[in-house]
């Protein structure tokens, strides 16, 4: 085989044409055959033949050319099949494509506006895929509402005589007629004359639908992930280990109180940020097999300056050599939780501290309370472990944080009184401290005992009044006892009673007692240190130990 394969091609092509003029050549040779006998004759005789030649001669030669063309023509006309063929083979792929892609093609006559749109065109308008012609208002009657005027106003502006414009693109929603909403993408040329007057433009549709609804969806993800980072305060961040580059979400930044504006800072910069003892443990590498971590650490917000308790999580990707090469993660601010847990911990120990606190009470109550009378001994036993329940009731239901005054005295005072006209309470609304709750209530349910056995509370006639106003730094509770039996002065010995009020509010919360043994009644004045004892959004404290100590039967 030739070594060019077009070689033997343009030979083959060429040899009918060649072929043709052998007539040629043949008639020639006749003709100076026929003629020789002639050119021996006279001069007539001779003109004849060469006359006689010149004629065959013509003939075989014009039957010889009409021979090579008619070859050519044939030849040709093949040709031309073939190129119409292809031609045809080529539309009907393009017509394919575009149909697959959703592309239809139009020409507009921007001087009498006649709009030829292809069927492919028409197809991607949701009508009958066939060419037609139409109006620009059959365009405009398409478009969405909430886009007709923005998509007319740019397509009119593109082909006015004036604007100079000869590349023409927009996007906008149609209409279908089966009232689907389709996106179309329009791309076009303008071509303009001298003066620059638009005279024609030739473009195409592609519907775009799937991609703008693909787009939507993407969109409402993102928009659902950053709601629900924000809710649970999920910052995410990604960090080019190479070059040192990172990208940061949004709540990232606000989760850490950097400026969105000037990018995510340097490593070393949120290294900064974080407590320098918490530091190590929150930098060290990652050790588990595929690169994961997990790092709870504090740091101080770049805005606030508060302290941030981060949860962070994520993976070192490493390349094929083993080099770390990307690190992405998550962050999760877990100072609610931290504090929760920090709070539930006090608490905890707080409920524990006042548990054994409550049975050395109970304890001190049965070591010091007089024996010799079996009832009274567990009437004043069962009383006090009543008075300190009602205050540990109500300081648990506060979560610690305090107790109402109000409440807490008409707890104690209730189990001792006739009737409600027994007792009468005047003061303002006051929070007692965590500390000052319990010896308060053991004080009062002393002074009622006392008031029970020997004083107003003893006839159906007598009653007490309690009173208390925050004065001079002090928190002042009057106790006074009114229409009992007369009172001969101040007993000549200190009771049990006497003994645990001076302990509690004197020698625990650091207030004074002072008792007046009118005839009317006890008065006795009870001055604690405001401080101390009333409640102002204070973080709970531990409260000293109820134990008696010191006091003896």
């Amino acid at each position: 085989m030739h070594p060019d394969g077009a070689q033997p091609e343009r030979r083959t092509r060429w040899l009918p044409d060649f072929a043709w003029c052998l007539p040629l050549l043949l008639a020639i040779i006749l003709s100076v055959v026929a003629t020789m006998p002639y050119w021996s004759a006279d001069d007539a005789s001779r003109g004849v033949g060469w006359y006689c030649a010149a004629m065959v001669l013509a003939s075989l030669g014009l039957v010889g050319l009409s021979a090579m063309l008619a070859r050519r023509m044939k030849q040709l006309g093949a040709q031309l099949a073939a190129g119409s063929a292809a031609l045809a083979a080529s539309e009907a792929q393009l017509r394919r494509a575009q149909r697959i892609g959703r592309v239809g093609g139009f020409e507009i006559d921007l001087r009498s506006g006649v709009n030829l749109r292809s069927g492919e065109y028409m197809s991607v308008q949701g009508m009958p895929g066939e060419a037609r012609i139409e109006r620009h208002a059959d365009w405009v009657a398409r478009l969405h509402p909430e886009d007709r005027e923005r998509a007319e106003r740019n397509f009119l502006d593109a082909v006015s005589d004036g604007s100079g414009i000869t590349e023409y693109a927009q996007e906008y929603r149609i209409h279908a007629p089966d009232g689907e909403v389709r996106w179309i993408a329009a791309r076009a040329e303008i071509e303009r004359d001298a003066e620059g007057r638009a005279l024609r433009m030739i473009g195409a549709h592609v519907d775009v639908t799937a991609l703008k609804l693909a787009e939507a969806a993407g969109r409402a993800s993102e928009e659902r992930l950053r709601l629900a980072q924000e809710a649970a305060g999920l910052g995410s961040w990604e960090r080019d280990m190479v070059t040192g580059e990172a990208v940061w979400s949004a709540e990232q930044y606000r989760l850490t109180g950097f400026d969105p504006a000037a990018g995510p800072p340097s490593r070393e910069v949120f290294e900064a940020r974080i407590l320098p003892e918490d530091r190590l443990h929150a930098m060290a590498p990652a050790s588990d097999e595929d690169g994961g971590f997990r790092r709870q650490f504090r740091i101080r917000h770049a805005g606030d300056g508060g302290i941030r308790s981060i949860l962070a999580l994520g993976r070192v990707l490493r390349d094929a050599a083993g080099r770390p090469v990307r690190m992405i993660g998550v962050n999760l601010d877990i100072t609610d939780r931290v504090r929760a847990e920090e709070r539930q911990a006090l608490l905890t120990r707080e409920l524990d501290h006042r548990a054994k606190n409550a049975l050395a009470v109970v304890q001190a109550a049965l070591r010091l309370t007089s024996r010799d009378d079996p009832e009274a001994f567990a009437r004043a036993v069962e009383g006090r472990v009543a008075a300190l329940t009602r205050a540990h009731t109500l300081l648990a239901e506060a979560g610690w944080t305090g107790a109402d005054l109000r409440v807490l005295l008409q707890g104690e005072l209730e189990p001792f009184l006739a009737g409600p006209e027994q007792m009468r309470l005047e003061g303002p609304a006051v929070t007692l401290a965590a500390v000052a709750a319990q010896p308060i209530a053991m004080a009062v349910h002393e002074l009622a005992t006392n008031a029970m056995k020997y004083g107003a509370l003893s006839t159906a006639a007598g009653r007490v009044r309690l009173c208390w106003a925050e004065q001079n730094g002090q928190l002042a509770i009057d106790w006074t006892e009114e229409g009992g039996p007369a009172l001969a002065g101040e007993p000549a010995r200190r009771g049990f009673g006497t003994r645990v009020i001076e302990a509690t509010l004197a020698g625990q919360l650091g207030g004074t007692v002072a008792r007046d043994w009118a005839a009317s009644g006890l008065r006795c004045r009870i001055r604690l240190p405001a401080a101390r004892v009333i409640a102002r959004s204070r973080p709970v404290e531990a409260p000293p130990e109820l134990t008696f100590e010191g006091l003896r039967g």
